[in-house]
C-alpha cells in the first residue's frame, strides 16, 4: 500500500456517499468513480438501479482486493494514466468525491474527464473548503498550518480550494455548473446557531465541503 495511506482508517475506503443522491440523474448507464475505495458507493447505487455499468478507478490496489461490493470493472493506478484507457464520449456520469484535492494537477484531470463524458452527461465532485473559520483561525491568529489525519488539512491533500476556485476548476468551455450545495451544518451545533443568527452571511466560513454538479454541453 502507498505508505501515506497506511494511516487511513478503514472507513476512509468503505464509505457510501448517500449525500450525492439528490445530485444524481434518475439513471446513468455508464458510470466511473475516481477514487472509489472498495466500490461501496458504486455498488450501493447500482443495487438501487440508479447505475448501469459501473467502473471503479482506485489508486490503492489493496483496498480493492477481496472487496465484497458488486461493480463491473476496476481500473487500478493513477487517474492521470488510467483515464487515458477510456474511450472518448463513453460515460454518462463521473464521480470525483473528495479526490481532486489529492491530485498534483486536478485541472488537467478535469480536462481528461471532459473528453470521456458524453455530450449532455455529468460530473459530480465534492471538494473541501479551505475558507473555514477553523482553518483561518489557526492560520491567521495562531500562525499554524499543520496537517492532520483527516478533514480539510488531511496530510494527503496536495491542493486546496475555496468555493470560487472549486467552481473555476469545474467550469470550462464544455462544462457548465448546474448546482452547488454546501455541506450541512449539524443541527444545534455552534456553527448552526452562529449561521442562523447572522442570517447566513458567513455561511461559507462554516462550510467544510461543496458538492458541485457540472454538465458537459451537447
Amino acid at each position: 500500500m502507498i505508505p501515506i495511506y497506511k494511516q487511513k482508517a478503514k472507513s476512509y475506503f468503505t464509505n457510501v456517499r448517500r449525500d450525492i443522491e439528490s445530485f444524481l440523474p434518475a439513471y446513468s448507464e455508464m458510470v466511473l468513480e475516481i477514487g472509489c475505495g472498495d466500490g461501496a458507493t458504486l455498488s450501493y447505487y447500482k443495487s438501487n438501479e440508479r447505475f448501469g455499468f459501473t467502473t471503479g478507478l482506485e489508486l490503492v490496489e489493496e483496498v480493492t482486493i477481496g472487496a465484497s461490493h458488486t461493480i463491473d470493472a476496476w481500473l487500478i493506478g493513477p487517474v492521470e494514466t488510467e483515464i487515458l484507457k477510456l474511450e472518448p464520449n463513453s460515460l454518462d456520469l463521473v464521480l470525483c468525491l473528495d479526490v481532486l484535492e489529492h491530485l498534483v494537477d486536478p485541472w488537467s484531470v478535469i480536462g481528461e474527464i471532459e473528453k470521456v463524458l458524453k455530450p449532455g452527461s455529468y460530473i459530480i465532485a465534492s471538494i473541501p473548503n479551505m475558507r473555514t473559520a477553523k482553518v483561518l483561525f489557526e492560520l491567521v491568529l495562531r500562525g499554524k498550518f499543520e496537517y492532520e489525519d483527516q478533514g480539510i488539512m488531511d496530510r494527503t491533500h496536495l491542493r486546496w480550494f475555496t468555493r470560487k476556485s472549486a467552481l473555476r476548476l469545474l467550469q470550462s468551455e464544455k462544462l457548465n455548473i448546474i448546482r452547488v450545495m454546501p455541506s450541512p451544518l449539524a443541527k444545534g451545533s455552534k456553527s448552526f446557531w452562529v449561521n442562523k443568527c447572522t442570517f447566513g452571511i458567513f455561511r461559507e466560513f462554516f462550510t467544510e465541503q461543496y458538492l458541485v454538479l457540472a454538465q458537459k454541453s451537447s
